[in-house]
């Protein structure tokens, strides 16, 4: 067998060993610990529930609007990103990430604040707005979730479209709407239909969001899986559950893959020429509607956000730093907040950071040895195998994790194996597109002047795809630095980070001080991504 044939048998046998047994374990928990007759009636049981199909319509209702939204929300933007230099674009790049990493407590109390009861936006249109604690609650926060995620998949595949093309259909006179219609949008099908996939399954499995704004009426399979599991205590019922939403997430990958490979096969070459104009080249009526949709994406992204500002430097109705001060040492009635959090800020800082940053390097250097060995050849099979990671419910995989390797291996290596696991097909899809997207005759190049592998690697590979390698990383802390179901299923709240810590704050009703750690998380990411983005930039222009 040839080495191209081996490399996707050995990568698929490697990762599945990795997630089929903690999910295995779960699935299986159940059964172990009853006879075969009462396994099979509780499974029957669930299954015969109405409110068991009623929740799978559900899921897939409400992940199909979102993952639609975000995307047609993020082509233009998409658009704009890849082909035109434009002031500002790199802190555009950078913001938009801020909702994605939000731990979904932050996302939730801004949606509430904004469009919730006695919110922003009643108090603007002197209405008491309840839409929001339903579906379409759920929808929106989705939404402004993974704009960012469908943004850059889809700009990275318009960016891996050869420049000649539309040379070609510029010199045959055809209009710019029409190039569009018949010439980008097929040739970005297969990214149009991955961001839909990734954002479709992202939401699928979504849990905290829909605990809060969809309540019983509007639960999705992932939080039936919870209430089996913790509060009925049915790990049968948790395991069938489980099942059920793994086949029907696998079900949908592998058709919705199916017809981008049959569509979009063969669309994106190496050796493409691509590079951005200048803004002054574009319209000024498309400038200006331009303008008008990055006003419009920046309101409905950060104006929630900014009312959890606005409301954690204010007390009594006027300006006040003392839900910062509490913060950063000081009390809430009579107890001390480090002590409500069970830990010191800094120290939550550096906990969080530093499992960021281990997840990041362990997916993002995974990534790239797959995506090497199938940059050529990548078979359909396989791209199903590795994208369900998503498909997986969070609560599942890392509780399996701790069932089967608690005591053996520490808890901070279980959460990071967790999370590198979640957050790898993002990272994978993002690592093969730059890879794709390095010109195959610089190596030939450089093997037909001898130059040993590892010498390709650091004086070619990776400064020529130095800017994709460090967007990838960034995407891949991203998932890691917002996780809050791992940490909290495995770490058991012996492990404090970001999110943990404010779930405590607000558990124990300290709102103004759990704002305030999410000001100072919005900050810090911001800083981090802005800083991986501008030097991303700086290397590349200086043609590192």
């Amino acid at each position: 067998m040839s080495s191209s044939r081996r490399a996707p048998v050995l990568i698929s046998v490697i990762f599945l060993a990795v997630i089929l047994p903690p999910v295995l374990t779960v699935l299986g928990a159940g059964f172990a610990s009853d006879t075969a007759g009462v396994w099979a009636g509780q499974v029957q049981s669930i299954l015969n529930r109405p409110s068991t199909w009623r929740s799978l319509r559900f899921s897939i209702l409400q992940a199909a609007v979102s993952a639609a939204l975000s995307v047609a929300v993020a082509v233009p933007g998409a658009y704009l990103m890849s082909h035109y230099r434009f002031r500002g674009r790199q802190i555009i790049q950078s913001l938009s990430l801020v909702p994605f990493v939000m731990p979904s407590l932050i996302v939730i109390l801004a949606v509430i604040g904004f469009y919730g009861r006695a919110g922003l936006l009643g108090r603007l249109f002197g209405g008491d707005l309840t839409f929001v604690y339903s579906g379409v609650g759920i929808i929106i926060a989705h939404t402004m979730f993974n704009i960012s995620v469908a943004l850059r998949i889809i700009a990275g595949g318009w960016m891996q479209v050869d420049e000649r093309y539309r040379w070609v259909s510029a010199s045959l006179g055809e209009r710019p709407v029409s190039r569009l219609l018949h010439l980008h949008l097929p040739l970005i099908t297969p990214s149009l239909v991955s961001a839909f996939i990734i954002v479709f399954l992202y939401c699928f499995v979504s849990f905290g969001v829909v605990l809060v704004f969809g309540g019983v009426r509007y639960a999705t399979l992932e939080v039936r899986i919870f209430q089996e599991m913790f509060t009925n205590l049915n790990l049968t019922g948790a395991g069938t559950l489980a099942a059920l939403q793994l086949a029907v997430a696998g079900l949908l990958v592998s058709l919705i893959q199916y017809l981008t490979r049959k569509k979009g096969a063969g669309t994106v070459r190496s050796g493409r020429r691509f590079h951005a104009r200048r803004w002054n080249e574009l319209a000024r009526p498309a400038r200006a509607l331009a303008v008008l949709y990055w006003a419009a994406v920046g309101m409905f992204l950060f104006a929630p956000l900014l009312t959890v500002v606005v409301r954690a430097f204010t007390w009594n109705g006027g300006f006040s730093l003392i839900s910062f001060r509490a913060l950063f040492g000081g009390s809430v009635g009579t107890r001390e907040v480090s002590e409500i959090m069970q830990a010191q800020l800094p120290e939550i800082l550096m906990t969080s950071l530093g499992m960021a940053t281990l997840s990041a390097l362990a997916s993002s250097s995974l990534a790239y040895l797959c995506a090497r060995s199938l940059r050529d050849h990548l078979p359909g099979w396989l791209d199903t195998v590795l994208t369900m990671p998503l498909a997986i419910s969070g609560v599942t995989l890392s509780l399996g994790l701790r069932l089967l390797l608690f005591g053996i291996v520490p808890e901070l290596a279980l959460i990071v194996m967790a999370q590198s696991v979640m957050a790898f097909p993002l990272v994978f899809r993002n690592m093969r597109g730059h890879l794709r997207a390095l010109p195959t005759r610089y190596l030939e190049t450089g093997r037909s002047l001898g130059a040993r592998p590892v010498h390709l690697l650091w004086t070619v590979e990776v400064p020529v795809l130095w800017r994709g390698l460090v967007n990838t990383f960034a995407f891949a802390f991203a998932v890691s630095l917002a996780d809050f179901t791992s940490v909290l299923t495995i770490g058991r709240g012996r492990i404090v980070t970001f999110p943990i810590a404010m779930y405590r704050l607000i558990g124990f009703q300290s709102f103004d001080v759990a704002l305030a750690l999410g000001v100072v998380y919005m900050v810090f990411v911001g800083l981090i991504f802005f800083v991986v983005d501008i030097t991303s930039v700086q290397r590349e222009e200086a043609g590192l």
